[in-house]
């Protein structure tokens, strides 16, 4: 990941619909962010960086530990931001056993290599965002934020973090 700099910025044209997305989360509340990913260094900035950002973070070095957490803490857990390739189970089964756990879990991917997986595979598995690595932890702090509080995917900036 590179340093911390730069912000999103929305589209014009969809501001005024982001301003009117009504929060899931009270803002009150820290949004929660499961982190799934095999790279312990990628974790553990990824939680750094979420952490000094107001979000409660849960970290798996793999899709079992990642299935397990979400069980035991998915009350708290927003969204969950999954690496796509990983030994055992990767990003994309993970995702499939974390929907028979809630079949309306908010997952986002996050991968340098998707491997086989082409982005519109990841979008039918039900990505609500795809996060290129590397990505400026800004981005990421800020498309998490926002579909922590409720904002559609489809309302998210494109600015070049990932797609859609």
């Amino acid at each position: 990941m590179r340093p911390q700099h730069r912000k999103l910025m929305e589209p014009p044209d969809r501001k005024s619909q982001v301003a009117d997305v009504e929060p899931t989360v009270r803002p009150c509340e820290k949004p929660g962010v499961l982190v799934v990913d095999d790279d312990h260094m990628v974790r553990i900035m990824v939680q750094l960086g979420l952490e000094q950002n107001g979000f409660d973070v849960w970290l798996a070095a793999n899709g079992r530990e990642g299935i397990d957490l979400y069980g035991a803490h998915r009350e708290h857990i927003a969204v969950v931001l999954l690496d796509v390739r990983m030994p055992g189970l990767d990003g994309p089964q993970t995702l499939d056993a974390l929907r028979g756990l809630n079949p309306e879990v908010l997952a986002c991917f996050m991968s340098g290599d998707t491997g086989a997986y082409k982005p519109e595979d990841l979008r039918h598995y039900g990505a609500a965002y795809i996060i290129a690595k590397p990505f400026l932890l800004d981005d990421l702090v800020n498309i998490l934020r926002l579909l922590a509080h409720g904002v559609p995917a489809d309302l998210l900036p494109a600015g070049g973090v990932g797609q859609r």
